[in-house]
C-alpha cells in the first residue's frame, strides 16, 4: 500500500485545470509515477464517442480519465472507494488489481473515501485478486474499495476508467424535490396550517427525553421505569399526576399534528414529481457531453444543409436525430425545449439555450422529441391547427440540429 502524492501544479488565476511541465512529466514516470489524463474525450474522437453512446445506454452523465503507469509494481493511488460506479478498460499493458468488499455502513457513499493504510486494509474483505490484460473490463460498483499497481516486470500499464452514476441516486432526486415542495406547501392559499405557530411550550413534553423507545425490550425497560417514577410521583402529590397526564396528552396532540404537516409536505411533493424529474433532467443536460452524431446521422440534419438543399416541406419526415438529446419542460405557461447539442466538450463551457414556444405548441414538439429512429413523422401530421406552424416548429427544431429531416417524396407545397 502506498501513499498517494500529486505533483500537479494548478492554473494561473485561480483556473482549476491541471498543468502538466513537459521538462520533467517523463522523469517523474520514470521514478514511478502515474501519469494521469483527466477528461481524454477532449482529445479523442473515439472516447467521445464511446461516451456519448454510454450516455444514451445509461441515461445519466459519464465521465472519464486514462492513467498510465510505469512497469515494477509501482501504484498511482493508495486504496479508497470512489462516489461513482466505476469501468476499468485495460488498453495496454497488464494490471494487477484488488477489490474489496465494503462495510454495510459505507455502502453506495455519497463522497469517495480518505485513503486508506495498509493496517486499516486488513479489516476489509479481499473479494477480487486478478490481473486484467489488454482488452479485459473491470466493473467497481460505487463504494468498493480498490487499488492496483503494475507488474514488477517490463509491462507498462494505460487503463480508461468510466465512471457513471454520480450524485444520482434517489436522495439527490429528493433533495431536489423535497425543499421545493415545502416551499410549495408552506406558501400555500388555501391552508395557513404549516404557517401556524408551534403550541406553546411544546418543548416541555417533547424530544428524546421524553420519546417512547421503539425497541420492544427497551420500551419495557423504559415503561417501566416510567411506571415507577409516576407511582412515586402518585403517591407524593396528585397534582403532579396530572399534570404528567396533561403532558402525555399533549405530547400525543402534537405527533398527531406534525404527522398532518408531513403528510401535507408528501402530498405537495408526490404531485410535483414530474416536475422534479423534469429539473434534473435539465442537470442531466447541462452536464452530458454534445452527442456524437454519426456521419449517417449529420447528413441528415441541417449540417449538411448546404449539400442536401434541404427545406421543410409538409411532407418532409422528422425525428429527433439521437434519441435523449433534447427535453421538453412546461415553466411560466410556455413549453419550453432544452437540449445538449451546443454543449462543450469542457464541463460547463457552453450553458444551455433554450427554445420557448407557446403552449399550444406543445404537442407537436413532443411528438417531435419522441419519434426516433427507425421511425419518421410527416410534418403535416403533427398536432396543430396550422400547417404554416407546424412548419415554423420544425424549421426551429432543425436548424438548431436536434432534428433528422429527410424528403421520401415530391415536396407538397403549403396550400
Amino acid at each position: 500500500v502506498k501513499r498517494r502524492h500529486t505533483l500537479d501544479q494548478t492554473g494561473k488565476g485561480g483556473d482549476d485545470f491541471v498543468i502538466a511541465d513537459h521538462k520533467d512529466l517523463w522523469s517523474n514516470y520514470d521514478n514511478g509515477c502515474t501519469i494521469r489524463l483527466l477528461c481524454p474525450h477532449q482529445h479523442s474522437e473515439d472516447v467521445h464517442a464511446l461516451l456519448s453512446t454510454l450516455e444514451l445506454e445509461w441515461g445519466c452523465m459519464v465521465g472519464a480519465n486514462a492513467y498510465l503507469t510505469p512497469p515494477g509494481a509501482f501504484q498511482g493511488f493508495s486504496p479508497h472507494y470512489d462516489d461513482v460506479c466505476a469501468f476499468v478498460l485495460q488498453l495496454e499493458g497488464k494490471k494487477h488489481w484488488k477489490v474489496y468488499r465494503p462495510k454495510i455502513s459505507e455502502r453506495l457513499p455519497r463522497v469517495s473515501s480518505k485513503d486508506y493504510t495498509e493496517d486499516e486494509i486488513k479489516d476489509f474483505e479481499l473479494v477480487l485478486d486478478v490481473i486484467l490484460e489488454k482488452g479485459d473490463l473491470l466493473y467497481m460498483p460505487r463504494g468498493w474499495i480498490h487499488q492496483a499497481c503494475t507488474l514488477p516486470c517490463n509491462d507498462h500499464s494505460l487503463h480508461l476508467t468510466v465512471s457513471i452514476m454520480q450524485q444520482w441516486s434517489w436522495v439527490d432526486y429528493l433533495e431536489l424535490l423535497l425543499p421545493v415542495a415545502l416551499q410549495a406547501a408552506a406558501s400555500s392559499e388555501t391552508s395557513t396550517s404549516l404557517r401556524e405557530g408551534l403550541p406553546r411550550n411544546f418543548l416541555d413534553y417533547m424530544g428524546v427525553v421524553h420519546d417512547q423507545p421503539d425497541d420492544p425490550e427497551e420500551l419495557k425497560s423504559a415503561s417501566k421505569s416510567r411506571d415507577l417514577m409516576r407511582e412515586a410521583t402518585e403517591s407524593e402529590d396528585p397534582e403532579k399526576k396530572r399534570l404528567q397526564n396533561e403532558k402525555d396528552r399533549k405530547r400525543l396532540l402534537f405527533l398527531d399534528e406534525a404527522k398532518k404537516r408531513i403528510m401535507r409536505v408528501s402530498k405537495e411533493a408526490f404531485s410535483m414529481v414530474d416536475a422534479a424529474c423534469d429539473e434534473i433532467g435539465k442537470r442531466f443536460l447541462s452536464d452530458r457531453l454534445p452527442p456524437a452524431l454519426t456521419p449517417a446521422e449529420l447528413s441528415l440534419t441541417v449540417e449538411n444543409k448546404a449539400e442536401a438543399g434541404r427545406a421543410i416541406f409538409p411532407n418532409t419526415m422528422c425525428r429527433l436525430v439521437r434519441p435523449g438529446i433534447a427535453r421538453l419542460a412546461i415553466e411560466d405557461g410556455k413549453a419550453v425545449l432544452y437540449h445538449c447539442i451546443d454543449n462543450s466538450l469542457a464541463f460547463h463551457e457552453a450553458p444551455l439555450s433554450p427554445l420557448e414556444f407557446e403552449m399550444d405548441d406543445a404537442p407537436a414538439v413532443e411528438a417531435l422529441l419522441t419519434t426516433v429512429e427507425p421511425h419518421w413523422v410527416m410534418v403535416k401530421d403533427l398536432i396543430h391547427d396550422d400547417i404554416e406552424d407546424k412548419v415554423e416548429i420544425v424549421k426551429a427544431l432543425y436548424d438548431e440540429g436536434i432534428l433528422a429531416t429527410l424528403q421520401a417524396e415530391k415536396p407538397d407545397r403549403i396550400p
